[in-house]
């Protein structure tokens, strides 16, 4: 199954860089040839040039969550991402789900089908640091071997 993995994030924004350092480390390790690894530091409709043509999708980012501990993981389905593209549970302006239901009727076919969302919470995302916090950090290897673990590697 042709498959983007795709971290989304800011290192500049110290917890928000969880996807990017993520999808760094998984594209050491990945050497199938029907996975793509690649990390972005765009966000909403911009994301749909980069994910077109792909049957899977799997993402890494960093979301606000004021009541879980910081570097808790997240497993989210498509049918469990809420869908208001104002959405608390998101730090971007468009949030997945918005996106790519717009994708769909913009690129009917074209937008993958399965989707799976490794979110790990913060409580800030935008204080600029290159440093995550010590629990996000932690949580790094962890979402790595989730993803791992997924992609059936």
């Amino acid at each position: 199954m042709k498959t983007l993995v795709l971290g989304i994030g800011n290192t500049l924004l110290g917890d928000d860089g969880i996807g990017v350092h993520v999808a760094k480390e998984l594209a050491e390790k990945v050497s199938d040839g029907n996975v793509t690894v690649m990390d972005t530091a765009i966000d909403g409709l911009n994301l749909l040039d980069i994910i077109r043509n792909y049957e899977r999708l799997i993402v890494i980012d960093a979301i606000l969550d004021d009541k879980a501990e910081t570097g808790t993981i997240f497993r989210l389905t498509l049918d469990q991402i809420p869908a208001s593209s104002s959405s608390g549970a998101s730090s971007h302006n468009l949030n997945l789900a918005t996106t790519l239901n717009i994708g769909n009727n913009i690129f009917p076919g074209e937008i993958p089908r399965e989707v799976v969302v490794f979110a790990v919470a913060s409580h800030n995302v935008d204080y600029v640091t290159e440093e995550m916090t010590a629990n996000v950090k932690k949580a790094l290897p962890q979402v790595v071997e989730l993803i791992t673990k997924e992609l059936g590697l």
